[in-house]
């Protein structure tokens, strides 16, 4: 059985909650979660004074009473403690590494094991070309409901600058790969640069060095 790691912070559980319901409703029958287990998660979640009303107002400045912040606390025990009977039941064997990174599942039993280097790599987007410089977005495809790295993750940037475009086995990449901790990424540029390329790849990277699988090269101009 594989062990989860639910987020400290109150202000990561509703990303963790909703990610790992929306898993369990599509993965079901391959996971062999029994139709009480998820019907469970499903009330917690949808129920009235259940986790998207009672998350809604903790939210609110108007909304967070002291009833209200009872109620949340209550949930996150009662939202862990269904997940994990859930969990339990999940042959190791039916687990791929998408099941890993939504649930945040180590890869054995102790609290201290292994966390697998996710293999499916992030989206990498251009959040702003400004001049001698980009901003790069990071999404992890698997959580699109967050922007949160992958659990025990981080991204590992991969860039070259190059006259023109090329094929990708023609990149000179630099040697110093960079890392982001969280979903954006800049680069600097000097006015030599101006009106050259810049390629740029990425992958999820474990602490122990570990990679996932890279992503598509994109281009970037240089003004």
């Amino acid at each position: 059985m594989a062990t989860a790691n639910f987020p400290d912070k109150q202000e990561d559980k509703n990303n963790y909650f909703v990610a790992a319901r929306a898993r369990i409703g599509t993965e079901q029958v391959r996971l062999s979660i029994s139709a009480g287990n998820k019907t469970a998660i499903d009330n917690l979640m949808d129920n009235a004074n259940g986790w998207i009303d009672i998350n809604t107002k903790h939210a609110s400045t108007t909304g967070n009473t002291s009833t209200v912040q009872a109620r949340f606390i209550e949930l996150i025990g009662l939202m862990e403690a269904q997940l994990t009977l859930i969990y339990k039941d999940i042959p190791t064997s039916a687990l791929n590494s998408a099941d890993y990174t939504v649930f945040h599942f180590n890869a054995g039993t102790s609290s201290h094991a292994h966390i697998i280097a996710q293999r499916t790599p992030g989206n990498l987007t251009i959040e702003d070309n400004h001049h001698l410089g980009h901003k790069l977005r990071i999404k992890n495809p698997l959580t699109p409901e967050s922007d949160s790295m992958p659990h025990g993750n981080h991204a590992k940037i991969w860039w070259a600058v190059m006259p023109a475009k090329v094929a990708n086995a023609d990149i000179k990449w630099d040697s110093n790969p960079q890392v982001a901790t969280t979903r954006f990424y800049s680069q600097s540029f000097t006015d030599a640069q101006v009106g050259q390329f810049a390629a740029y790849k990425t992958c999820y990277e474990n602490k122990q060095g570990e990679q996932g699988d890279p992503s598509e090269v994109i281009w970037v101009p240089i003004w």
